[in-house]
């Protein structure tokens, strides 16, 4: 039998005015979905503490507090206004839109969690414009009028029957964007009523459902009546035919959400047509066939939610089987290491040099989080955990001032022209930049990590508490009748293995000596060998001063990577080489930048190189028995000069194992040929921090 790994103890507190009262819990109510196990908790209600607190401080003081420093489109009005774009080309009517909504999202929820007026400001001008401001209605354009006005735009065309005829391809994807157009003509031709939310330059609804994610955190909290209306409204104003397109379908989940509020059986009914439409890239037919994928990964992270959120709203099964399947379809074949697929930018495997964005960090994780809300199973938040703290923080400088488009497990170099990747190959793209050719990925930065800290905390169907992601913070429930509990989560997780819920109940706002009946519950992660892994619930009575303490043994693992070489890890943290560095100020002005430049001296782009050994193999057979090393260091553990664990592994020189024409990580060495018998150990630190580093190493037999 497998021991459960908890302790409770009863602490006699002086009950006298030493227990500093909670804010009381928000009142806006968003009914969970029928068939959801759990529900987000509130975000006011949820003060992260230590070293949580202190990257979210780190965020606040660096790129998100800055966005000068961005340069555009954040230096500019996001959506409190008209956002003009500096020059018409390609995604001139949606990029920036998209890329501020990212923005205003992490923003938004940032200056709950930091109590941020100034941050809550900016975002309280954005929604009052975008509320005072909704679209008129506006008449369709019939068809033919619409191709002679294509005509005049793209003037005399080449004939190009020849090369279609004999290019199968090309005849093909001719054929689709043709089928797009024509479609795209008939959603143009239908009369738009009024209501339509957001900014009359942008053509496309994908920007309005990332922009919503910001209005849901909003409404949450204060609970302002305009916004199920302006909702309600906004998303009947688009026909079924043009929300399932491409990445619009993406609405559903504001669709339903709204419909949570609001119970309109026409918001439902249009989220279910929507999906149904099969006009985006993942669709119900493609998520449950046996085909691969090879989409857009961005894409991919975004689309796979929707069944998932359509089954915890209608509870057909078919929806949950669609969303199961599509994640494993994804995940076998693409996850890297770091908890994050890769996807650069189309879905690229997962040998040891492939990629992903930093879009990709804030997408998955915030999909995974409906698949934890709406399944209960405990191994999606697994993988949130597993994707913030590796690949999330690993894709940033530790203070927040700088960020890689694409980031590796095995990165040895990161200039301006090192990305070994082959979309962008040799641009700018794994350069640690406050800014970047393409801005998605720094507008997105923004949102990882507040939303991790938002989804710590769930409710059960009850409304009780569940501790579902692990970090030092503290948290306020509204248990009804006028009880409130306050948890504190004390703890050094992911580093250390014991995580202590403190509890303090309080009734009409004093604290309270009775006894509360409560119903509590945790976690226990899949890597986990000693417990029965998933959510357990502690169903009693509980009172001030209990303590709850739930141990979680973190062994060390060797694994294999599916394509080559090994990996170290404990727990949720992968473990790195950090390459000793070389960091040079890079003030080079690019062509793909388009002339971009920082407007704040302080955000630095960087030319990193590295300036000592890394081409290591480790020594098979010598791998038993690895030990955790406490280093007493004390400060932020993702720095590299205060990380509290190490591991010390042994290693041979590799042979002939060097940058490829001196900018490009390499791939592993097809035949490892070590440079001597002698055997050298080297120290691993947690993955996330470090910048250059070895994470999946070759192997070599002692």
């Amino acid at each position: 039998m497998k021991r459960i790994l908890i302790s409770l103890s009863i602490a006699a507190l002086a009950m006298a005015g030493c227990a500093r009262q909670p804010k009381a819990p928000t009142a806006a109510n968003v009914p969970a979905p029928e068939y959801a196990q759990f529900s987000e908790g509130l975000i006011d209600d949820i003060t992260p503490e230590g070293w949580l607190k202190e990257i979210l401080v780190r965020q606040q003081e660096g790129l998100t507090g800055h966005p000068e420093a961005m340069a555009y489109p954040y230096n500019s009005c996001l959506w409190a206004g008209e956002l003009e774009r500096d020059s018409e080309s390609r995604g001139a009517d949606w990029w920036r839109f998209e890329q501020t909504a990212y923005y205003l999202d992490g923003l938004t929820r940032l200056g709950y969690l930091l109590d941020d007026e100034k941050f809550l400001q900016i975002w309280q001008e954005n929604i009052d414009y975008v509320l005072a401001n909704p679209l008129p209605a506006k008449k369709g354009i019939d068809i033919e009028t619409q191709k002679k006005m294509e005509q005049q735009r793209r003037g005399p065309r080449r004939d190009f029957n020849a090369q279609v005829s004999a290019d199968p391809r090309l005849r093909q994807r001719m054929a689709a964007q043709q089928a797009r157009r024509e479609k795209q003509m008939r959603i143009n031709a239908i009369d738009r009523p009024e209501g339509r939310l957001g900014p009359e330059t942008s053509s496309m609804a994908w920007p309005f459902a990332v922009f919503f994610r910001a209005v849901q955190a909003y409404y949450e909290v204060t609970g302002d009546p305009r916004i199920p209306a302006a909702l309600e409204k906004n998303y009947l104003s688009y026909p079924v035919e043009e929300l399932g397109m491409n990445r619009f379908v993406v609405n559903v989940e504001g669709i339903l959400w709204t419909y949570s509020i609001t119970r309109n059986p026409a918001l439902l009914d249009l989220a279910v047509k929507a999906w149904d439409e099969d006009a985006s890239e993942l669709t119900q037919e493609t998520c449950l066939d046996d085909s691969e994928f090879h989409m857009h990964g961005v894409t991919m992270n975004e689309l796979m939610k929707i069944p998932m959120i359509l089954y915890a709203h209608t509870g057909r099964t078919e929806y949950l089987q669609a969303a199961l399947k599509a994640d494993y379809k994804m995940e076998t074949p693409n996850m890297l290491i770091d908890g994050i697929n890769s996807s650069t930018e189309a879905l690229a495997g997962n040998d040891p040099l492939a990629s992903h964005e930093t879009c990709d960090i804030s997408d998955y994780t915030w999909t995974m989080g409906y698949y934890l809300m709406t399944t209960g199973d405990a191994q999606w938040a697994d993988r949130i955990e597993k994707g913030i703290f590796n690949g999330g923080l690993g894709a940033i400088t530790k203070d927040f001032r700088s960020m890689q488009y694409f980031s590796c497990p095995n990165q040895f170099i990161a200039t301006g022209n090192s990305n070994h990747n082959g979309f962008k190959h040799g641009l700018t793209w794994m350069a640690y930049r406050p800014i970047h050719e393409t801005e998605c990925c720094i507008g997105n930065l923004h949102r990882y990590m507040p939303n991790y800290v938002a989804r710590m905390w769930l409710k059960d169907r009850k409304g009780h508490p569940v501790a579902a992601l692990y970090g030092p913070s503290s948290v306020v429930y509204d248990l009804g009748e006028g009880v409130t509990v306050k948890i504190e989560e004390i703890t050094e997780y992911p580093f250390e293995e014991q995580v202590k819920f403190k509890f303090t109940f309080f009734k009409d706002g004093k604290k309270s000596k009775k006894a509360h009946q409560m119903d509590f519950t945790y976690r226990i992660p899949g890597w986990c060998k000693d417990a029965e892994s998933g959510f357990h619930t502690e169903s009693r009575e509980w009172k001030s001063g209990d303590v709850f303490t739930v141990s979680l043994p973190m062994e060390i693992e060797v694994v294999d990577n599916p394509v080559d070489g090994k990996c170290i890890q404990r727990g949720p943290i992968v473990y790195s080489y950090a390459i000793p560095t070389k960091w040079v100020e890079d003030t080079r002005i690019y062509d793909n930048l388009a002339g971009k430049v920082s407007a704040n001296p302080e955000f630095k782009s960087w030319e990193l190189t590295p300036e000592g050994k890394w081409n290591y193999a480790l020594v098979d057979g010598m791998l038993e028995g690895l030990k955790v090393e406490k280093t007493g260091a004390k400060g932020f553990p993702f720095d590299l000069n205060s990380v509290p664990l190490k591991i010390k592994v042994p290693v041979k020189g590799v042979k002939d194992w060097t940058l490829v024409d001196d900018r490009f990580t390499p791939p592993l060495p097809e035949t490892v040929v070590t440079e001597s018998d002698e055997v050298e150990y080297i120290e691993l630190v947690p993955y996330g921090s470090t910048t250059l580093r070895l994470t999946t190493f070759p192997v070599t037999e002692n």
